[in-house]
């Protein structure tokens, strides 16, 4: 796993890891804020005993949302002709989804958002919320596509209007378009700190500056109030990958243990938590927390995740259940959200299955959203091909912009050495080392 300070979950996932301010409505009156972060087992029992105190868990929280979701369900049922219901739907289940991340609860965003610009007339309609969920789920067009519907307005909300803004910057870092990204973060940062310091955070965790990341997240959870559990826990988690992309494990699981107790058994930290677990060779306890995941939220990165751990222990036969799980789950979302599912299932056939499958899907995910991680992503791939000079001749591409990670250094030290590059190769390593002296290329990486 390298920076999924990404957005997580992407992500989601898919990991969604951004946030709606507001829905977008046709009188100018705002509607109610839906958070979202851009994915059990408690981490120890100081983490539990402090949870136990603000009553906050991941179970809780689904189930206002559900609550919510019903409501506003049964008013959409009653009111065939109304948009605006359906937008304050849309916003729920798009919160739930990201928090989720399960495929059904992103296919009935998508239903609802079709009813609702089905009823509305041309240019009004959930446009923000529909925006945010085609970049959810990397429909990167799509997701531009609304968002010139909301600069076409003629008097657009100046909150829309900063939101807008920051999530064109999101886009344009998937698209590895870093300047343009940095620009835009920080000028709105300057009118706005609150709507852009955690995007302008992450960006500085993508491009080598984990210090400045560090810095924004902290002072954005400072900003944060205490009964925002999942916003609290979600830059905490932040706070833990970033220090976990550093290297700095034991840091790493202190600021996940303390996501934990803001917000109780969210599957996101804790597969976070196995990963640290994992990386220390600390086996049965990762074993252990995945197991969990695997039969409560039943996603197939955690099959993945299982599986490696499963073969590490020599029980190929439980390893090839979760294996074959897994792979029909990453096809299925293929089918439905192809954009989605692409980079993770990528992930899947780097791990298990053929050279030939993987670079396929590391072309295609490339095609979508042509940042570094996807650059990092089919150089790995062109390796496991056995094409160290396409895999370095990508790995120079993310070099030659402002994207770092050790796993960036670690792909182009490989592809190097494939073609008797001895100097470069060392060169590579070092700075490996010196963004993460613990990186293992056996990190599983989702």
């Amino acid at each position: 796993m390298d920076t999924k300070t990404i957005i997580a979950a992407a992500a989601i996932a898919f990991g969604v890891t951004a946030l709606i301010s507001q829905i977008d409505l046709r009188g100018g009156k705002s509607a109610p804020s839906v958070d979202m972060p851009g994915p059990g087992v408690a981490a120890t029992i100081a983490a539990t005993a402090a949870t136990a105190a603000t009553g906050a868990s991941y179970a809780a929280l689904l189930g206002d949302l559900d609550l919510r979701i019903e409501g506003l369900q049964k008013r959409a049922n009653a009111r065939a002709d109304d948009w605006l219901i359906r937008a304050h739907l849309a916003g729920n289940l798009l919160g739930r989804a990201s928090l989720s991340n399960q495929i059904d609860d992103f296919a009935r965003v998508e239903a609802v958002l079709d009813d609702a610009f089905a009823i509305a007339v041309a240019g009004s309609g959930p446009v923000l919320v529909a925006a945010r969920f085609n970049f959810a789920i990397h429909r990167l067009e799509a997701a531009e596509k609304y968002l010139d519907i909301l600069d076409r307005r003629a008097v657009p909300r100046a909150d829309d209007t900063l939101a807008a803004r920051v999530l064109r910057a999101e886009i344009a870092v998937q698209r590895g378009q870093y300047e343009h990204a940095f620009t835009e973060l920080t000028a709105v940062a300057a009118i706005e700190p609150a709507s852009a310091n955690v995007e302008l955070a992450l960006y500085h965790a993508k491009t080598g500056d984990p210090t400045k990341a560090e810095a924004l997240l902290e002072a954005a959870l400072a900003s944060t109030e205490a009964n925002d559990p999942r916003r609290r826990a979600w830059l905490r988690l932040q706070r833990g990958v970033l220090a976990m992309d550093r290297g700095d494990l034991q840091a790493a699981l202190q600021h996940l243990v303390d996501a934990d107790a803001e917000l109780a058994d969210w599957w996101l930290v804790q597969e976070n938590i196995a990963e640290i677990h994992s990386r220390r060779d600390e086996h049965a306890e990762a074993v252990a927390i995945y197991e969990v995941l695997v039969s409560t939220v039943d996603l197939p990165q955690h099959m993945d995740a299982l599986a490696a751990l499963y073969r590490h222990k020599g029980e190929p036969e439980k390893a090839a259940e979760l294996i074959a799980r897994a792979a029909a789950r990453w096809e299925l979302q293929l089918a439905k959200f192809p954009e989605s599912a692409m980079g993770h299932c990528l992930q899947h056939h780097l791990q298990f299955g053929t050279p030939e499958r993987a670079l396929e899907l590391a072309l295609a995910n490339y095609a979508t959203r042509p940042g570094g991680d996807a650059q990092v992503a089919l150089a790995r791939a062109y390796l496991q091909a056995g094409k160290p000079a396409e895999a370095l001749a990508m790995a120079d591409k993310a070099l030659a912009s402002p994207y770092r990670s050790a796993r960036l250094h670690d792909v182009a030290a490989k592809a190097h050495a494939a073609l008797g590059h001895t100097a470069a190769a060392e060169e590579q390593i070092n700075l490996r080392l010196a963004l993460n002296p613990r990186f293992s290329d056996n990190e599983h990486s989702h």
